[in-house]
């Protein structure tokens, strides 16, 4: 098997929900965003946006909000930074894409630097008024037209996690499903 840093980083990262109570550099923060902003994007538009949360009371603000959709939230106010991802403009009809394909080497990025994330889609597909959503971009003083795509808490990993993984002869298909 081919094996290089990029491919080991991408086998070897998982996400992080428990973070240690230690701030992190702004080195590791810019180039986590940095990341972020390389990402592919539709037409080459580059509709991205990033709030960095480090204030204590809005990540508990987030954390309470995002309760409303999964039991994963701890990290949002447990990691010294969380991380929201927003799509604008030319990315808006693709800001699920847009904001994974930042939200995901963001994530690879910070397991490079030794540092843990996951990522949590807050989107409403049908973009309702009262959804987390919503409530979150008006927390964070986004415009109703900017969608909010993902929370990416950050910080130094309290957890380690291993992960099986499927094998890669049960996921492959060649010409036709079922094949092999």
């Amino acid at each position: 098997m081919i094996d290089n840093e990029v491919l080991e980083t991408i086998r070897n990262r998982r996400m992080i929900f428990k973070f240690k109570d230690e701030p992190l550099e702004d080195e590791q923060i810019e180039a986590v965003l940095r990341a972020g902003s390389w990402a592919e994007s539709y037409g080459n538009c580059e509709p991205r946006q990033f709030i960095v949360v480090d204030d204590q009371e809005m990540k508990k603000k987030l954390y309470e909000l995002t309760k409303r959709l999964t039991s994963f939230t701890a990290g949002i106010k447990n990691a010294p930074i969380t991380i929201a991802i927003a799509i604008t403009g030319c990315g808006t009809s693709h800001f699920i894409e847009e904001g994974a394909g930042a939200a995901h080497n963001m994530a690879l990025a910070a397991h490079s630097l030794g540092l843990g994330s996951y990522w949590l889609d807050v989107y409403d597909l049908e973009n309702r008024e009262n959804s987390v959503e919503a409530e979150a971009r008006r927390m964070l003083g986004l415009p109703q037209e900017i969608r909010l795509a993902y929370l990416l808490p950050l910080g130094k990993p309290a957890q380690e996690r291993e992960v099986d993984r499927a094998r890669l002869d049960d996921l492959v298909h060649y010409n036709k499903f079922g094949s092999t």
